[in-house]
């Protein structure tokens, strides 16, 4: 990652400056542009989009709405979810989301219950399914977006694979290696009876040329995925087949992108056991270019607690007009 120059980080200070007085002000907007502006001079600092939370959950509380994007072009075709899993319970939770963000539309559930590894589990479940549009996707996660289904197949149809958290730029065994700007994810978590919101990454809603996507959600066009295939031999266990798979693709010249607004919430931060450290040598003898040569960045997103479900998309439609074109500089 590169150090953000020492003019960069004083007018970010600055620009910080000015949001929280536009903040005390209570001028949510005004203190949103100079929060924006801070956040992409110093994009590791997440002070700055912890305030845009916090703007954008006031300006809903106030009962405004952001504008919405124009609509786009959806890729057609039936949607396949393959999810690996051997928790009754888990599978049960989120097909009633699959079930509520999926009716009317043409699509099915695939689960693997007897995964030998995740790429093995994926390739048999590719291999099942039948839509051109395929979701591989961990169990533990949930859909805080109403817009699900139409946000997938418009990302799906300018692109070959999303993920809903991933980085521009590879630079070691974990995909947030790189640190900002480099990295972006809205992946929000469970927390008691709420939700923690979480907030990485400053330059869009949309990430294009994606060098690796993190695993707990995948989709990808039939053709797309049965081109690159699943080294199940390699990685046989439960790590590093979301980056092997998503650096191959960019490799392949194929549409890769990181699609924030899928929306997601996941009960799982990562385990980076022994295990891990197994797979990861594999990985990097697979790629020696990827050997590291800084130390992994610190991922710091920006977090705000949330209580209400249905405050979350709302205040994420803020964000995303914000980190968009619309905003005046």
């Amino acid at each position: 990652m590169t150090e953000p120059a020492a003019a960069d980080r004083a007018r970010a200070a600055q620009a910080l400056q000015h949001g929280v007085a536009a903040g005390r002000g209570g001028n949510w907007m005004l203190a949103a542009q100079h929060l924006r502006d801070a956040w992409r001079a110093d994009p590791a600092q997440p002070l700055a989009a912890q305030g845009l939370l916090e703007c954008a959950a006031r300006l809903v509380g106030r009962g405004q709405s952001a504008p919405r994007p124009p609509p786009a072009a959806r890729a057609s075709g039936a949607i396949s979810i393959v999810v690996c899993s051997i928790d009754p319970a888990r599978l049960a939770r989120l097909r009633v989301d699959l079930d509520r963000e999926l009716a009317g539309e043409d699509w099915e559930l695939v689960h693997v219950e007897d995964a030998r590894s995740l790429n093995d589990g994926y390739g048999r479940g590719l291999a099942r399914s039948r839509g051109e549009l395929v979701v591989l996707c961990h169990d533990d996660i949930g859909i805080l977006t109403r817009r699900f289904a139409a946000r997938l197949r418009e990302r799906l149809a300018t692109h070959d694979l999303v993920g809903a958290a991933g980085t521009d730029r590879l630079t070691g065994p974990k995909w947030f290696w790189s640190g900002p700007p480099h990295t972006a994810s809205w992946v929000c978590e469970p927390l008691n009876t709420g939700w923690l919101l979480g907030l990485l990454g400053s330059r869009g809603v949309v990430i294009d040329g994606a060098q690796a996507l993190d695993g707990l959600f995948l989709a990808g066009r039939r053709a797309a995925l049965l081109e690159l295939g699943f080294d199940s031999q390699t990685f046989d266990g439960f790590h590093f087949y979301d980056l092997d798979l998503s650096w191959r693709a960019h490799r392949a010249g194929l549409r890769c992108a990181v699609a924030l607004d899928l929306l997601l919430w996941h009960a799982s931060g990562g385990n980076f056991a022994g295990s891990w450290q197994h797979y990861a040598q594999r990985f990097i003898q697979k790629f020696p270019d990827l050997a590291p040569t800084t130390p992994c960045a610190a991922y710091r997103p920006g977090t705000m607690y949330c209580a209400e479900e249905t405050l979350i998309e709302p205040i994420f439609d803020w964000i995303g007009h914000w980190l968009g074109p619309a905003l005046p500089d």
